[in-house]
């Protein structure tokens, strides 16, 4: 341990509009301008030794959620909902993968 106390903060980006019922095209350039933004912030946190996790939780409390942060649910989408604090350790090591075979797909299905 690190022996720095761990509050944690929990940022929730949010997109300019709503994707409700939009088209795929709507839909992939909103989702599109958000995740690039997110990531960027979790590298961020991670290279200031600070660990992140991308989560949806804020999805089925989404409009409550929105409530009670004063911010307007039919003009803004939270898109997620990020837990931030110290880790505990920095032994991080990748992920178990599916062997890539698995999951790529070239000129066919």
């Amino acid at each position: 341990m690190s022996g720095r106390s761990s509050p944690a903060a929990h940022p929730i980006p949010a997109v300019e509009g709503r994707t409700d019922r939009a088209s795929v095209e709507l839909q992939s350039g909103a989702w599109g301008s958000i995740l690039p933004a997110v990531w960027s912030f979790m590298l961020a946190a991670r290279a200031r030794g600070l660990g992140t996790t991308w989560t949806s939780a804020q999805g089925p409390l989404e409009r409550e959620l929105a409530a009670a942060l004063g911010i307007p649910y039919h003009s803004v989408m939270l898109a997620a909902f990020i837990p931030l604090a110290y880790t505990l350790g920095t032994d991080f090591k990748p992920a178990v993968r599916v062997p890539r075979e698995q999951v790529l797909h070239w000129e066919r299905w």
